[in-house]
């Protein structure tokens, strides 16, 4: 007798000797964040399947049914008749943290992807968890969001109220300190570098900077010949 005969020959000796129901149930269960489960499967099941039904041998419904929640730990069950063939991959939330505990037979859990899939025809599971808590990192996320909208606010009303000064002063100065604004606007200077690259003779650029002073248009850091001029 060939292989292949043979074993069809072994599997109609198991069905003769050990009835079971043909159904079968196949597809994926996705847990998201807040517990809700979102099912998408097939199956020739002619019973209901908690309160749902199937149609034309499909099934796509979220419910809050399957999952329950005590202080921080979730748990998903699933119960499903005596069937012929099952093949449930069960998708585990995207934040899931540790499991506690897994109770059933006839499953593969895998960690990295976060799935459990269920390959006994008896199929019953239950998955107790812990998720990462999301709320505290929502938080962070906004407090940063609104820090930096509030910094980003300041750094433009105060660049808005220095162009709007300098608009005002500009008509109040002359050529040569609109040159020593141009060259710190681009960045701060030492005092000798800007004279240096201006040509300005010692004295007369002495009178530039203190009327820039003046009018509050900038300000020097520093002692000696290690002073600094910054744009106010």
């Amino acid at each position: 007798m060939k292989k292949g005969r043979f074993i069809q020959f072994l599997v109609i000796i198991v069905f003769m000797f050990h009835p079971v129901s043909s159904y079968f149930i196949t597809g994926d269960i996705f847990i998201l964040d807040s517990g809700t489960s979102r099912l998408d499967l097939s199956s020739d099941l002619n019973e209901k399947f908690y309160d749902f039904s199937f149609n034309n041998g499909k099934l796509k419904v979220s419910t809050d049914e399957l999952t329950s929640k005590s202080k921080e730990v979730w748990t998903f069950q699933l119960n499903l008749p005596n069937l012929s063939s099952t093949f449930i991959e069960i998708h585990l939330p995207s934040n899931l943290k540790s499991i506690v505990k897994i109770e059933g037979k006839g499953y593969l859990l895998d960690l990295d992807k976060k799935t459990l899939t269920i390959l006994n025809p008896k199929s019953s599971i239950l998955i107790s968890y812990n998720l990462e808590d999301s709320k505290s990192y929502s938080f962070l996320i906004y407090l940063f969001v609104v820090l930096l909208l509030i910094a980003i606010y300041f750094i433009y009303r105060r660049s808005r109220k220095r162009k709007e000064h300098l608009l005002h002063i500009m008509p109040l100065i002359n050529e040569n300190e609109q040159k020593i604004i141009d060259l710190l606007i681009k960045s701060p200077k030492r005092q000798k570098e800007i004279r240096s690259l201006l040509n300005i003779p010692k004295a007369s650029f002495t009178r530039y900077i203190i009327n820039l002073e003046k009018k509050k248009l900038i300000f020097r850091e520093g002692e000696g010949k290690n002073k600094v001029l910054k744009l106010k």
